[in-house]
């Protein structure tokens, strides 16, 4: 080999040397990178809740308004507010009916995953099914028929028994809809509950708002 070919061959084994070194560095930068930016967007997430949950506890109704429909804004796109649960469920007792509403949207959502947090408002939920407004009638059904714990099977029974005698057809379809849901919890209550379905099956109103609904209407 000439002293020139040496040469060369050295040149480039140097180059590829600090190609490696260059590399590692680059990989060494990134890795540093990433984890800082993951905990970045982590601590910005956690800030839009902790600013969510104050608005929540906030004594005006218009704060704790545009918390929940930022609230169910991200539950519609798929992200996760189920930390947010136990500052919602405190606003289940609000006098504003636009509140109550989607708090219950949020509780409909949340209740099954967060039954220990959801039986203390049990009461509460229990109130909301003699509200005038038959939509939270409909909606504190779903969220007791969503917490599957044998110790609330009697309140649960009690529930669909008088829903199901509601003035509302739509009421007494979502009573329907719980039976299901209480059989799974305690197959012994199948005589009662099939008394109870027989006499909906036959409610024509219920039938219709199914057949409604079918069709798009």
């Amino acid at each position: 080999m000439s002293v020139n070919d040496r040469s060369l061959t050295t040149s480039a084994s140097m180059n590829m040397q600090g190609f490696g070194n260059s590399s590692a560095g680059s990989n060494q930068s990134d890795e540093q990178v990433e984890p800082a930016s993951t905990l970045s967007i982590f601590s910005l997430d956690m800030k839009k809740h902790e600013d969510i949950k104050q608005m929540l506890d906030s004594n005006k109704e218009n704060l704790k308004l545009d918390a929940m429909r930022r609230v169910i804004g991200m539950i519609a796109k798929g992200k996760d507010a189920g930390d947010l649960f136990p500052a919602v469920v405190k606003n289940v007792v609000s006098k504003n009916m636009e509140i109550k509403k989607l708090v219950y949207v949020y509780l409909m959502r949340y209740a099954e995953e967060q039954q220990d947090l959801a039986l203390l408002s049990i009461a509460t939920f229990q109130r909301g099914l003699k509200d005038p407004n038959q939509l939270i009638r409909a909606s504190a059904l779903r969220v007791l028929s969503s917490i599957r714990v044998p110790t609330i099977v009697s309140i649960m029974m009690l529930a669909i028994r008088e829903s199901a005698n509601d003035m509302s057809p739509y009421v007494r379809k979502t009573a329907a809809n719980a039976i299901a849901k209480l059989y799974a919890l305690d197959p012994e209550l199948k005589d009662e509950l099939i008394v109870i379905i027989t006499k909906l099956l036959a409610d024509k109103t219920i039938v219709r708002i199914e057949e409604k609904k079918m069709i798009g209407i």
